[in-house]
């Protein structure tokens, strides 16, 4: 059985329209992950979204969701989704079967616990964020949490965090979370990696990214501190585009234009003809891979993107970029990835950058 890690993206959707910028007809490739953003992309009127993941869970997951969507109002899909009380999913489920392949009914036919909670904040990365949260409430404390989310100007939004959430048990979490040795478990070596943050270990790189997104982005409208942080969405407008009312009908129309893909991103590129995508969001899959790997992907994007084609491109931990061989061809929009880093709302990328394919100037 295959786990489920994400039933969330942890990508903002933000910085991806704005590296992006679908436009009408494009043709668009995504990393599937929970399959929030793909959905969302659907807005932006593309010809075909090419959603590619290597764990068939996470395709089983779009699956599901594709399928509430077609086969309910928004009452009743918001109600299955977990984002509102409901005490029949197990019935919604049951109805919305004969949208899924024989394989994701097979297996969620075995996940009747995430079906009676509803997916949202129901996979394995999200529990574990959940007892993360809980765990940060119990240090911080639970007025001082709640307090983060009271409205606030810019200006009182950094007060806060300077004199009453900045505290030193809220330091500490990082340096029990990031150390040598916790990261010795994880097969990775703190002194190994140069920060573009200008931190000396992870500890204080996550923990300047945190800085950043508790203290410099408006915690309003941030629904990503919310499930960090309380383990669910604040309100039902802080949520992401395709769980909101006003967009339903319009992604249900262009539902079909979304293609699952299961398998790895490079080699489902290679089948590609050229010049034939005109978007790709690659999430930071390039962690999962040697750099001989990262290089054999990024010429396949190169061969397959159109002229002015764009591209988003993250990393969590371990550094990757565009390979130097390809950078002339694949090059990277300065400008615009240092306020895409600055303004990332999901705040827990050490990397996020914006690129434009130039083959006519090559």
């Amino acid at each position: 059985m295959f786990n489920l890690v994400f039933t969330h993206n942890w990508e903002d959707p933000e910085s991806d329209h704005s590296a992006l910028r679908i436009k009408c007809n494009d043709v668009v490739q995504a990393i599937t992950s929970g399959g929030c953003n793909v959905l969302g992309f659907l807005l932006c009127d593309p010809k075909e979204i090419y959603s590619v993941d290597i764990n068939p869970a996470q395709s089983y997951l779009l699956e599901l969701k594709i399928a509430a969507i077609r086969s309910f109002d928004f009452k009743d899909f918001i109600a299955f989704a977990g984002l509102t009380d409901c005490d029949n999913r197990i019935a919604l489920y049951n109805k919305l079967k004969q949208f899924l392949s024989r394989n994701a009914v097979g297996f969620w036919d075995k996940q009747t616990k995430i079906i009676e909670k509803g997916f949202i904040m129901n996979g394995k990365y999200e529990r574990f964020i959940k007892l993360a949260g809980k765990f940060i409430s119990i240090l911080q404390g639970r007025k001082r949490v709640l307090g983060l989310f009271e409205k606030k100007t810019q200006q009182e939004q950094e007060i806060y965090f300077d004199r009453v959430w900045n505290t030193r048990r809220y330091k500490y979490i990082f340096k029990i979370l990031f150390n040598k040795r916790m990261l010795a478990r994880r097969g990775l070596v703190a002194d190994y990696f140069v920060f573009d943050d200008g931190s000396k270990s992870f500890a204080d790189s996550f923990y300047n990214r945190s800085r950043k997104a508790f203290r410099n982005i408006p915690i309003e409208n941030n629904y990503f501190l919310s499930l960090y942080l309380l383990g669910k969405f604040s309100n039902p407008d802080e949520v992401p585009a395709y769980l909101k009312k006003d967009n339903f009908e319009i992604i249900k129309s262009r539902i079909d234009r979304i293609r699952i893909i299961t398998g790895e991103a490079q080699q489902w590129v290679d089948t590609m003809p050229d010049r034939s995508i005109d978007c790709f969001a690659l999430s930071n899959i390039c962690e999962l891979m040697s750099e001989q790997e990262t290089h054999t992907l990024f010429a396949a994007v190169a061969r397959t993107a159109n002229e002015g084609a764009r591209i988003i491109f993250r990393n969590l931990m371990i550094p990757r970029e565009v390979p130097k061989d390809l950078q002339a061809l694949i090059k990277k929009d300065q400008s615009l990835s240092r306020k895409l880093y600055e303004n990332d709302r999901s705040f827990v990328y050490g990397k996020i950058a914006a690129y434009i394919v130039h083959k006519n100037s090559y």
